[in-house]
């Protein structure tokens, strides 16, 4: 398999990926449009808000990640023609170890959504901050679902981009 092959595979992943969370996102949204409709308690017009901001963002992100991704393919191509091997794969694994430290950072930020939301669930009796408690819940966790299997993808790319340096030394 050649470099690109693993490449173009790694992309596919980020736009299976980016799918997934634009018809999340859309999900959410037609959620959030039944609960505007039938929602008559006061917790149900309160989550109305914070729900939208939630799914457009989920929408918005898959959206990007779809479009980028797929522009990202012609590009990465002819980046691969145009370098020699070695040059293509070392710009690899340096934006590869560069968007690896950003897992980390993902994990810290979801920790704090939850202990903001927890915090806005216990002590808040309001029904938009429990909402938007909720929705930080949400997000927090959808976050953590994404980087679970993108690192995972990810680290089977460095693997895989690695192996091929590997090969070329022997």
């Amino acid at each position: 398999m050649e470099l690109i092959d693993y490449t173009n595979k790694w992309l596919a992943g980020e736009i299976f990926e980016g799918k997934s969370i634009l018809i999340a996102g859309i999900c959410l949204l037609v959620l959030t449009l039944i609960v505007w409709r039938l929602g008559s308690t006061e917790y149900a017009r309160a989550i109305l808000i914070p729900m939208l901001v939630v799914a457009i963002m989920h929408t918005g992100v898959g959206a990007g990640m779809i479009i980028t991704n797929k522009q990202r393919i012609p590009q990465f191509t002819e980046q691969y023609h145009q370098q020699t091997p070695q040059e293509y794969l070392d710009s690899e694994n340096a934006r590869v170890d560069e968007f690896m430290k950003i897992y980390p950072k993902v994990i810290i930020f979801a920790a704090i959504c939850f202990a903001v939301a927890i915090c806005l669930f216990a002590f808040c009796t309001t029904p938009w901050l429990r909402a938007t408690a909720l929705a930080l819940i949400y997000l927090a966790l959808s976050m953590l679902v994404i980087d679970y299997f993108s690192k995972e993808r990810g680290m089977i790319y460095q693997q895989e981009i690695n192996s091929v340096q590997i090969e070329q030394v022997q």
